[in-house]
């Protein structure tokens, strides 16, 4: 009996040390930041350091607030709604520090349309450029004449309730996507653009020769069919270059014509 009552002594104890520290640890004043920002590829637009920034643009006296009063869920949807930013959680350290975990987008193709310069993200948002850092990756542009792009700060490409989404940005983004997610074939090629016969065009970072996608539809097939005449065919008779263009517009074909 009495050993059962010092055990349920002990516990209350450590029940009251517990409470006691989670008083006290709510009660101080927040020790700091410690903010992780990841991507799913290679290029971050967005540092640790502009997230704090960001934080601290938002709550100019959070450095002296007490941890019980820090925002915690404020602070998730301002950096929710960046347009660099996939997913975030934001929580409290036992230290006492406000710890901010960033999944960053991932831009595919730098866009030139009209009047306008952005990136284009893996998910088809708007991103726009950053005056710190770049993004060296597949740059996007029209030749055709298209309707006006009123609000690209408002595109979502993967938005099936939006009705009228711009069909040349539509396209340049579904090739982009697919050759991001294959870097065996998207690693070569340089720029993408919708000719004046309304065809995907890519250029190769190395040599003249243009290939000629023609629509987004059957994209594995074709590259598929493009790397099958490299390897066997070109490269042992002619080679890449001595193409003036390569089209992959024809099912289960690859025309080439000469320079």
């Amino acid at each position: 009996m009495v050993i059962r009552v010092k055990h349920i002594i002990i516990f209350l104890m450590l029940v009251a040390v517990v409470v006691a520290f989670h008083i006290v640890r709510r009660n101080a004043t927040m020790r700091g930041i410690e903010t992780t920002v990841s991507s799913s590829g290679t290029s971050s637009l967005m540092t640790a350091d502009d997230v704090d920034s960001i934080i601290v643009a938002s709550y100019p006296d959070i450095m002296k607030t007490d941890i019980k009063d820090v925002d915690k869920k404020g602070i998730r949807k301002i950096l929710a709604k960046h347009p660099y930013v996939q997913e975030v959680e934001v929580g409290m350290s036992t230290g006492g520090k406000l710890t901010v975990d960033v999944l960053l987008r991932q831009p595919v193709v730098r866009m030139f349309y009209q009047d306008n310069e952005f990136y284009l993200s893996r998910q088809g948002t708007f991103m726009p450029l950053s005056r710190n850092n770049y993004c060296n990756i597949l740059v996007g542009s029209c030749e055709t004449k298209q309707p006006r792009l009123l609000r690209p700060t408002a595109l979502n490409l993967t938005d099936t309730s939006i009705r009228r989404q711009p069909s040349a940005i539509m396209k340049i983004w579904t090739l982009a996507a697919y050759l991001y997610d294959n870097p065996e074939y998207g690693e070569i090629f340089d720029q993408v653009c919708i000719d004046s016969n309304g065809d995907l065009v890519l250029v190769p970072k190395l040599g003249n020769t243009t290939v000629i996608v023609g629509d987004t539809m059957l994209l594995q097939e074709k590259f598929e069919n493009l790397w099958a005449y490299f390897d066997q065919g070109a490269r042992q008779v002619v080679g890449w270059d001595t193409y003036k263009t390569i089209s992959l517009k024809y099912r289960n074909q690859v025309v080439c014509a000469r320079k």
